[in-house]
């Protein structure tokens, strides 16, 4: 089985330009879930080598109840490897009957392409780290930052600050950092953390930013400044890894 979005060989990559390329899916109206992934299981047939796919379920958020489709071939995904992973996703051989197609899709987008941005990262796993404690991760949470005209510069220097203060702690828990490069609107940051159950994300994680918060803030009186003139938006969502979804060979 292909392994989950963050389960990568990262070491190679880290001084590299590397992407993450993602899909989100919606279910036409009239079309029962339960069809739905029948559909995409026996569509998967087609998702093998560079156009293997990872699959998730989106359960809370603006987009909950879609799915997300991640190139799994490799993740990140090298920049010299971008047109053949894309062509492999977008172009493979057609599935003998597939009913998995515009008729029970609903398209959020298209394609889109992040940059992974490893100076804005903490304890990003690797496949030799693999996991946590052992076990493939259930859970991935995303939080979005939506950046206003001209507020990049406030942005990385908060951001920036944050993980230099978070690094310092002995927490060991992980997120991967990245910025939007196409697909929609590109002026956006995103922080995904990957977690076995949802108690970990809404109590240890939140204790933890709000710890790292409150330096930040004793340290710089003019942060809420810095924060206004920076980002319009924030919302996050959380993915669930849907492996009888995704790429199994």
């Amino acid at each position: 089985m292909k392994k989950i979005i963050l389960m990568t060989i990262f070491c190679s990559l880290a001084f590299g330009q590397a992407y993450h390329m993602q899909t989100v899916l919606g279910i036409k109206d009239g079309i029962k879930a339960a069809d739905f992934e029948k559909a995409m299981i026996h569509h998967n047939k087609a998702h093998t080598g560079q156009g293997a796919v990872n699959t998730f379920s989106i359960v809370n958020g603006p987009n909950a109840g879609k799915y997300v489709r991640v190139a799994a071939a490799q993740w990140p995904t090298p920049l010299d490897m971008v047109d053949s992973v894309y062509d492999a996703l977008s172009n493979h051989a057609p599935v003998a009957y597939d009913k998995w197609n515009n008729s029970m899709i609903e398209q959020v987008g298209g394609m889109e392409f992040w940059t992974l941005r490893p100076d804005l990262s903490r304890n990003i796993p690797t496949v030799e780290g693999a996991d946590i404690n052992g076990e493939q991760p259930n859970f991935i949470t995303i939080y979005y930052y939506g950046v206003q005209q001209g507020g990049n510069a406030n942005t990385e220097a908060v951001f920036s600050r944050f993980n230099e203060i978070a690094i310092q702690s002995d927490s060991a828990r992980p997120w991967v950092a990245m910025t939007k490069t196409l697909g929609g609107n590109v002026s956006v940051y995103s922080y995904s953390t990957p977690h076995m159950t949802m108690s970990e994300v809404l109590a240890p994680a939140q204790a933890e930013f709000a710890t790292v918060l409150a330096q930040m803030y004793s340290e710089d009186s003019d942060l809420d400044t810095k924060v206004r003139n920076g980002w319009s938006w924030i919302w996050s969502e959380t993915w669930r890894f849907r492996p009888e979804l995704s790429t199994t060979n």
